[in-house]
């Protein structure tokens, strides 16, 4: 299922969501009134879809910045509970890295909003504050939830290698290539393999699976690591 990037991204990443990580239920998603009207509307819809969806038995990995066990976009890093977004000049900082080391921004009130972050000056000392990276929060969406679906699931490691389709037994289907995340520049791409093994090529090639049969699809199980 190729998430094309287009109108429909965020709603086609709904479709995969419920197909990786099961059916989602009413309580899965925040009210209406429980999101603030300035808020973009494609993270709005977000909320509404999965504000409150549990992560899965990985949970125990991290506490969520609200109390708790994380959602299942809070695993790496972290969709901010709508009580802790901040909401300063115009903008909403709503995303944060695992070590509270850089966040991202939006406009409030904007649809179309850029997204901002300020990760790049954690290695450039001539980067101040935010910067634009995506220019479409939409995109940026599907990036950074495929990236949480990911840490989120109940199987997860790297492989030592590139990616090659020679490493899997079954041929690799692609999800979502060429995501825009933290840099102003592509570096997520996304690939299912007989439905049931997520592949992400960024820093390194990493495999997520909610079902163990799933990692016999790597065929060298040398180049294994799991978290």
């Amino acid at each position: 299922m190729l998430i094309k990037d287009d109108k429909d991204s965020l709603e086609n990443l709904k479709l995969f969501v419920e197909d990786w990580a099961g059916p989602v239920l009413p309580e899965y998603g925040l009210q209406e009134e429980e999101v603030p009207s300035y808020f973009p509307k494609p993270l709005r819809d977000l909320y509404l879809f999965a504000g409150n969806w549990p992560a899965n038995s990985r949970s125990s990995r991290k506490k969520s910045p609200a109390n708790g066990e994380p959602a299942i976009f809070q695993i790496q890093d972290t969709l901010m509970s709508v009580e802790n977004t901040i909401r300063s000049q115009g903008r909403i900082s709503f995303i944060t890295e695992n070590q509270g080391n850089w966040t991202c921004e939006v406009e409030e009130g904007n649809d179309d909003s850029p997204v901002y972050c300020n990760a790049a000056a954690l290695w450039d000392d001539t980067v101040k504050g935010h910067e634009r990276v995506c220019n479409s929060l939409q995109h940026f969406l599907v990036t950074f939830c495929l990236q949480e679906l990911m840490f989120s699931s109940r199987f997860v490691g790297a492989i030592q290698a590139d990616l090659k389709q020679e490493l899997f037994r079954e041929q690799l289907e692609p999800i979502w290539l060429d995501g825009y995340y933290v840099f102003k520049e592509p570096t997520h791409s996304f690939y299912l393999c007989a439905n049931k093994l997520l592949i992400m090529d960024y820093a390194g090639l990493w495999y997520a699976s909610n079902d163990e049969s799933a990692l016999s699809l790597i065929a060298n199980r040398g180049l294994v690591h799991s978290l």
